[in-house]
């Protein structure tokens, strides 16, 4: 099968719904062993019966990053990739922004991605792995602008800056970190766009392919990065949105 990742250890932030989940499921049809965060212990029975091992953990708990991968290093003594996919948006005007909303947003987007990141140099170093895999999800809203995400769009532009960064700064240590720019998903991120039938036909006109994207359409540039395929690429980003920023 193209893409086998058979027995390679991966852990994915917010596996509960949309992109994460579908990357999670992803990887498990491609026999990878898959470790999941989520925020609510209710999706727990319904991810493992998909064979995705979840772990209660918000990422905004920077105190507890360590424990999260002690808890996978200690089982496997490895971890070949993560996958920094947990985020959230917002619809606020940036004139009305509250410096709480603010916070969140940079918490989850860029601090929780960076500590994360840092905490999985640190473990494969400890363990002496000679090789490593981090895709950081981003957005096309990281490279465009756009109303009603100044915060967001600013969060992740950064994540992708940070992306480069890392890759050059770890290089040596055979790390590689690259990113995925997802387009409009159907997700509950769009789920504002996806009830207004005017602003969705606009959207979708602005899109070369005429739709909006699935999570699953995400799956297929994930594991490529994963995979050795792509063992000489990193400090990239691969941009999947039906063609919408090459307009």
């Amino acid at each position: 099968m193209i893409f086998e990742l058979k027995d390679k250890v991966v852990l994915i932030t917010g596996v509960n719904k949309g992109i994460g989940k579908a990357l999670a499921e992803g990887f498990v049809r491609h026999y990878a062993m898959v470790y999941g965060t989520v925020r609510n212990q209710e999706y727990f029975e319904e991810l493992k019966k998909q064979n995705i091992n979840p772990i209660l953990f918000d990422v905004r708990n920077f105190d507890v990053i360590e424990e999260l991968f002690k808890t996978i290093y200690e089982k496997h003594n490895r971890l070949d990739c993560l996958i920094n996919n947990a985020g959230i948006s917002s619809n606020t005007p940036a004139s009305m922004f509250k410096p709480e909303e603010v916070r969140n947003i940079i918490q989850t987007n860029f601090e929780a991605v960076f500590y994360l990141c840092q905490a999985y140099y640190r473990f494969q170093k400890k363990y002496k792995a000679n090789n490593g895999c981090i895709i950081n999800i981003s957005s096309v809203l990281g490279l465009v602008g756009t109303t009603l995400a100044s915060i967001y769009s600013g969060t992740k532009g950064a994540i992708l800056q940070l992306t480069k960064s890392l890759a050059i700064e770890w290089a040596n240590s055979n790390i590689r970190v690259n990113a995925i720019c997802p387009g409009f998903i159907e997700t509950d991120m769009t789920e504002n766009i996806q009830k207004k039938s005017q602003l969705l036909q606009k959207v979708i006109e602005a899109i070369p392919l005429k739709r909006l994207g699935k999570p699953n359409d995400l799956v297929g540039a994930a594991l490529f990065l994963a995979s050795d395929y792509a063992n000489y690429i990193t400090g990239q980003y691969i941009v999947v949105d039906g063609g919408m920023t090459a307009m």
